[in-house]
């Protein structure tokens, strides 16, 4: 099926600056791997604990929700803001499970969802944020980590942080002995619970840019290399945790699974031969968050890849299929595991997301590529939202559970 704009149905959608119509499979080949996201920070997709049984309930509407769309893994965000869903000698509990830091929840709750989800042979994947500690700043850093748990490792160690231009405080990536913390405290994860894999999202050095004051250039100025550039310092920053951890993973167990769902353009074209088919006006995690994705990727220090590629086909300087066709491109020849992430929650906004079938077009695309194993949505409350989202949500389950009973 030849690709046309939704309002303007005689204007072909074409590959980025060329004259190439896209071209969809009419048939979606069915990948092994189809997952979502389940957002807690600032309870996005569950509320917190303080009535157990509401929040029992709405976990088992999530699983079962999962098993009628046929999804089969779900990424649960366990670590938001420096801070844990489970039980940890090493951060303490989040204020978005337990309604304030450090309180404890009535039992292991996140040991009974792991249960729960097992159940119905559902993977559980532990979505992990490695460096934040607030939220976008409604007081000052100090005021905020006075609101901070005892156990919280930015709390005791404010000097191992940094800020971003928003005030936002996270640890400080430049730091050894917050590469040592993030890398330990996966370990303490894996160990005690029965996760499938531990998932890290973008958030690397912060998407704002860092703080004139706060900031990393002190370490930066005491490089073991002087001639390493700012932005190769601080790739190298985060590589070392990626490295450590997956490293770290699978020493404690090699069928644990580790991967990062980066933003998802890594460079374009036009600032390096590998890089998308992408306008040079794109934002480049490569050297905005400072993550070398490709890299993770070639080198091995990841199980899979989610590049959120949350823009539609017909975008105009950010395509979805230029930008698939170079993460297709980028896992060949690798023991990488490409999943795409699909920006669900996008439907119905204005433009090519008011088709209703945007996003079972992204999957039957991304489907004819053997390299791509499988899917995962953003965000879990798309799926049950009424609304601008419902009919296109719908299109997918249909999509998804064809010759399937449920």
């Amino acid at each position: 099926m030849k690709l046309y704009k939704y309002k303007k149905p005689d204007e072909p959608i074409c590959y980025y600056n060329t004259n190439q119509q896209i071209i969809i499979p009419d048939d979606y080949q069915q990948k092994a791997f189809r997952a979502l996201w389940v957002s807690n920070v600032i309870n996005i997709d569950l509320p917190t604990v303080e009535d157990i049984d509401v929040y029992q309930n709405k976990v088992i509407t999530m699983l079962e929700t999962c098993l009628s769309y046929n999804i089969n893994a779900i990424f649960f965000q366990v670590r938001t803001n420096n801070d844990a869903f489970y039980e940890s000698k090493l951060n303490p509990y989040s204020r978005y499970f337990t309604g304030q830091e450090g309180q404890k929840p009535p039992y292991d709750v996140l040991k009974w969802i792991i249960e729960e989800t097992k159940k119905r042979n559902i993977e559980f994947h532990a979505w992990c944020n490695p460096y934040r500690v607030s939220m976008k700043a409604q007081m000052s850093p100090d005021e905020y980590l006075k609101t901070c748990d005892e156990l919280n490792f930015a709390k005791k160690h404010p000097e191992l942080t940094v800020l971003d231009k928003n005030g936002q405080i996270i640890l400080n990536p430049a730091k050894q002995e917050v590469k040592d913390f993030i890398i330990e405290s996966m370990v303490e994860l894996a160990s005690n619970y029965d996760i499938d894999g531990i998932h890290f999202d973008d958030y690397f050095y912060p998407y704002a840019g860092l703080d004139d004051h706060k900031n990393d250039l002190v370490e930066f100025s005491q490089r073991k290399d002087q001639s390493q550039s700012l932005g190769d310092f601080r790739r190298q920053n985060v590589t070392d945790v990626i490295k450590g951890v997956y490293q770290a993973l699978k020493k404690l167990n090699a069928k644990l699974q580790f991967g990062v769902s980066p933003f998802g353009i890594w460079m374009n074209k036009a600032n390096h031969q590998l890089g998308s088919n992408t306008d040079p006006k794109c934002s480049q995690s490569y050297d905005n968050q400072y993550a070398d994705a490709y890299l993770w990727v070639k080198e091995g220090y990841l199980d899979y890849i989610v590049p959120q590629i949350y823009w539609e086909f017909g975008h105009p300087i950010a395509p979805f299929a230029d930008i698939a066709d170079f993460w297709v491109n980028a896992v060949k020849n690798t023991s990488v595991d490409l999943y795409i992430g699909h920006g669900a929650y996008r439907l119905g906004n204005e433009g090519e997301f008011e088709n209703p079938y945007e996003i079972v077009n992204q999957l039957k695309y991304v489907s004819q590529f053997p390299e791509v194993k499988g899917h995962v949505f953003f965000t879990y409350h798309t799926f049950i939202d009424q609304g601008k989202t419902e009919e296109g949500m719908q299109k997918l389950k249909e999509l998804f559970t064809k010759g399937v009973n449920i």
